[in-house]
């Protein structure tokens, strides 16, 4: 199955009015959940590059025939898989790539012995040569200078690189602590390898900070030099020189399960966090956010010669306990720009409907020179072909991310509650925390909350009616009874949090006035009492519904709704 999504960014070329826009057209391998990583390698050596995927590996140059690595079923989505990572080596040097996968957090790494064509039907020789591998963004690279790469992560709360076994590669591996015992026994959430200091060694990057690797390897443990580049620790981490001064900086996500992405500018005095994309679209010059940036990698995108971050939301990640689980699986490319202002993201949407998993790769599979983007994960595997497409400079113009213009307009505040000293609460009031049980939202659900403990407003009978889980487009309901016949004004008060949403309250299908924009910075109050003349009601049942219209670009995208009281008042 393929889908083409149209995607820009800019590349200069000899002709000055000449542009290019890209794009990236996506291939479904399948819609399994096998594995949380995906790779790519000629695993048939007939020159195309073939995709890994958990117990498979599917065929260039289409990647529509699938063959086995080892016996495995779909995976249950509830749970996780027993594969998160895969990585192509020729481990035993006979010439065929070989396959090293790492499961779930704190179980053994494995080989795959290719066996060539000819075993290519049934499933690959399987060898144990780690006991434990941990840490949720390990790294298969050369570390230490030498021919092969080792593979860096935890194990047992220790962080240091395991060594291929140089007799053999099939036999067990040697793991080197560099750290005391600091990290998470098992999980943990960050993980990069780059040459922080300048001095040609790669170091090790982990959220609190950097390993500095010694000229000397045999003299033990390496020096820990403490940052803090992440509270809860994002994805793999990368030493770049994102400003160009000369330094490496330090990128990475902030919170695998959550929101966060940021470069770190590295200063005399220490590093300098950067935002780039946070939990709100006002913390992103063009409105971008999303959550769950479980895997990063860095690449020259648009060969401009700087190198990109490119990242995702990893789907269902940690189910529905994340942060904006249900927003769209995406996948973007942030392109660095560098000017006289300073340093630019530009928020390129490479898909949105593949996600990502834990792994995520940039490869060139199909040799056109553009590098593409494997992702596998909750939603199956997909490969995101790379295209490029000479436009016109107007073209061009039109397709460019466009900045976010946010205009600071204060939210509607009407005039004191009426709350009676004696009771606590407004006379003649419908107290919304009193119609839970009869109120009806379209998605999420509308609860009492006490409200004593907030100091920034009043509430009437110290609680209110709190709805949650609703998205742009729902409504709650609530049924009014007008006791006789007459003119009325409809009072009602709601309350004002930096995470809650606009709303637009009506009367029997039609609007009371302008959309509420219930934002309000770093604290919760109430909008006091908003008054609408609704006319002549008839006695009996009426429906006041609160519909989300957005968000303030500054809030928290919650989309929260509380509603103190409603009161008709007949008119005089």
């Amino acid at each position: 199955m393929k889908a083409l999504l149209p995607l820009f960014a800019v590349v200069f070329t000899a002709q000055a009015a000449e542009r290019q826009l890209h794009s990236f057209e996506r291939i479904q391998l399948t819609d399994r959940y096998y594995s949380e990583g995906i790779n790519a390698a000629d695993i048939d050596g007939d020159g195309h590059m073939d995709v890994i995927h958990g117990p498979f590996w599917f065929a260039g140059p289409d990647f529509q025939t699938k063959k086995l690595i080892y016996q495995a079923a779909p995976q249950n989505r509830e749970g996780y898989a027993n594969n998160f990572f895969s990585w192509p080596y020729d481990f035993n040097k006979d010439g065929l790539v070989d396959v090293l996968t790492a499961g779930f957090p704190g179980t053994p790494a494995f080989v795959y012995q290719n066996p060539g064509k000819e075993g290519h039907e049934a499933p690959w020789p399987k060898h144990q040569v780690f006991d434990w591998v941990s840490n949720e963004s390990p790294h298969f690279v050369n570390l230490i200078g030498d021919d092969p790469p080792e593979l860096v992560c935890t194990r047992d709360g220790y962080f240091g690189w395991v060594e291929i076994n140089p007799a053999n590669g099939l036999e067990p591996w040697n793991f080197y602590p560099i750290s005391e015992r600091i990290a998470p026994e098992r999980f943990g959430h960050g993980l990069g390898v780059g040459d922080v200091n300048g001095d040609g060694r790669l170091d090790v990057l982990m959220k609190d900070g950097w390993f500095e690797q010694p000229e000397d390897l045999t003299q033990g443990l390496w020096t820990l030099h403490k940052a803090v580049f992440a509270q809860r620790g994002g994805a793999e981490m990368f030493a770049y020189d994102v400003d160009g001064d000369g330094d490496n900086d330090v990128i990475t996500s902030l919170a695998a399960h959550e929101y966060g992405l940021a470069w770190h500018e590295q200063t005399p005095q220490g590093f300098k966090e950067h935002l780039i994309m946070g939990d709100r679209p006002g913390l992103n010059r063009y409105g971008v956010y999303f959550s769950e940036l479980h895997s990063v990698q860095l690449a020259d995108m648009d060969g401009d010669g700087l190198k990109d971050i490119v990242t995702g939301k990893t789907y269902w990640s940690h189910h529905m306990k994340s942060h904006g689980w249900n927003d769209g699986a995406v996948v973007y490319w942030f392109k660095l720009v560098r000017g006289k202002d300073g340093v630019d993201w530009l928020p390129m949407k490479a898909d949105g409907e593949s996600g990502i998993g834990r792994q995520l790769v940039i490869q060139d599979v199909n040799r056109d020179k553009l590098p593409d983007i494997l992702a596998g994960g909750m939603k199956g595997a997909h490969v995101l072909i790379h295209r490029v497409k000479n436009v016109s400079e107007a073209e061009w113009q039109a397709a460019q991310p466009k900045r976010l213009e946010v205009t600071e307009k204060p939210s509607v505040v009407g005039k004191p509650a009426p709350i009676d000293e004696t009771t606590g609460c407004v006379p003649d009031a419908l107290e919304a925390e009193t119609l839970a049980a009869t109120a009806k939202a379209t998605a999420g659900a509308a609860k009492p909350q006490n409200m004593k403990n907030f100091t920034g407003s009043r509430w009437s009978g110290d609680a209110q009616l709190f709805w949650s889980g609703g998205k742009e487009g729902d409504s709650l309901e609530i049924e009014l009874t007008v006791p006789e016949k007459a003119t009325y004004t409809l009072e009602l008060v709601l309350t004002r949090a930096p995470d809650f949403a606009i709303v637009q309250p009506a009367l029997d299908g039609k609007p009371l006035g302008a959309p509420i924009d219930l934002y309000q910075f770093a604290k919760v109050g109430t909008t006091s009492v908003l008054e609408h003349a609704v006319g002549e009601l008839a006695a009996g049942a009426h429906k006041l519904t609160l519909k989300i219209t957005g968000t303030n670009p500054n809030a928290v995208q919650n989309r929260f709704v509380g509603l103190d009281y409603v009161r008709l008042v007949k008119s005089r």
